[in-house]
C-alpha cells in the first residue's frame, strides 16, 4: 500500500476542504507528468466500491487516485484533462514500481454521457462494475441519505406501497424516491458502457460476493487488470453504515420490482445471483 493512501485512510475525511484543495492545486503544476487511469470502478453507489477500492490499494502494484471519487467523466469534464492528471500519480512513479493506477466514481454507471468521454479519453481502461442486490442497494442510499441529513422521513414512509407501486410502472415520483429508483437499474446503466467499450474490458461484480468473501472477488479483479495475485493484509468494510439498517415492510415487494426491471440484464451476458429471486 502506498503511503499516500495509508495517510488518507488515517485521515479518515478530517482534513479541512482548503487543505485538500491545495494540495490538488499543487500536483496540477506537474500534470503533464501524471498518468490517465489504467481501470476505473464506475459503480454501484452503496455496493461496496470504496472497500474495493482501498483494497486494491493495497496490492503493492496500485497507486490510487486522490481523492476515490473525481466525478470527471459525469459532472466536471469541462476542467479538462489536465485538471483529471492532477488525480494520478506521475507516470516514472508507476514505471519505477510497475504499477497500475485508478479511481472509483460511483456515479459514472448512472450517466449516459461518462462512458463516451471516457472511452474519448481511455479507450484501453478496464473497466469494474460492482452490482448489488438492487432492492438492498436503494435501502443502504436511503440510509445513507438519512445519515447526510438529505432525508429525514421514516424507511416505511420512503418505500410505502404507493411508492413501490410506482417504481414497478416505472414512474417514481419526489427526490429520493427517483434517485433511489434510477440507480438501482443496472441494466440501464451498463447499456452505454457496454456500447461504448469491447465487452472484453468489463468486468461485472456481484457486491454480496465481495462483503462475503473479499478476497474472491479481489483475486478476480486484480487477475482482470493484469496484476499477480495477493493476499489482503485486512478485510474491513469501508464506508459501512457500521450497524444493521431497518428495512422496510415492503421490501420483498420492492426486490421482486427491481428485479423485473433488471431482466435484461442475463440478455447483456450479465447474471446475478438475485435475478433468480425475481
Amino acid at each position: 500500500m502506498s503511503l499516500l493512501h495509508t495517510l488518507r485512510l488515517a485521515a479518515a475525511g478530517r482534513l479541512p476542504a482548503w487543505t485538500k484543495a491545495a494540495f490538488l492545486k499543487l500536483r496540477e503544476l506537474d500534470a503533464g507528468q501524471r498518468a490517465l487511469p489504467d481501470f476505473l470502478i464506475i459503480g454501484a453507489m452503496k455496493a461496496g466500491t470504496t472497500s474495493l477500492f482501498n483494497y486494491l490499494c493495497m496490492h503493492p502494484q496500485v497507486i490510487g487516485s486522490v481523492p476515490k471519487e473525481i466525478f470527471y467523466f459525469c459532472s466536471h469534464p469541462g476542467r479538462g484533462e489536465r485538471w483529471y492528471r492532477r488525480h494520478f500519480p506521475r507516470r516514472r512513479q508507476l514505471a519505477a514500481k510497475g504499477a497500475l493506477c485508478g479511481e472509483a466514481t460511483p456515479t459514472y454507471l448512472a450517466s449516459s454521457e461518462a462512458p463516451i468521454r471516457a472511452h474519448a479519453l481511455i479507450p484501453q481502461a478496464k473497466l469494474l462494475a460492482l452490482l448489488r442486490e438492487p432492492a438492498a442497494r436503494a435501502v443502504s442510499h436511503y440510509h445513507h441519505r438519512c445519515r447526510a441529513g438529505r432525508e429525514s422521513r421514516s424507511v416505511d414512509e420512503v418505500f410505502s406501497p404507493s411508492m413501490v407501486a410506482r417504481i414497478e410502472a416505472g414512474c417514481p415520483d419526489g427526490e429520493t424516491e427517483t434517485l433511489l429508483y434510477e440507480r438501482s437499474l443496472y441494466s440501464r446503466g451498463l447499456r452505454p458502457w457496454l456500447e461504448a467499450y469491447p465487452r472484453d474490458q468489463i468486468l461485472v461484480l456481484e457486491a454480496e460476493t465481495l462483503f462475503a468473501n473479499p478476497q474472491v472477488t479481489v483475486n478476480r479483479v486484480v487477475e482482470f487488470i493484469g496484476l499477480e495475485p495477493f493476499s489482503l493484509p485486512a478485510a474491513t468494510a469501508y464506508n459501512a453504515a457500521g450497524s444493521k439498517t431497518p428495512l422496510p415492510q415492503s421490501f420483498d415487494r420492492l426486490a421482486a420490482a427491481f428485479a423485473k426491471l433488471n431482466q435484461d440484464l442475463p440478455a447483456m451476458g450479465i447474471s446475478c445471483s438475485w435475478l433468480k429471486n425475481g
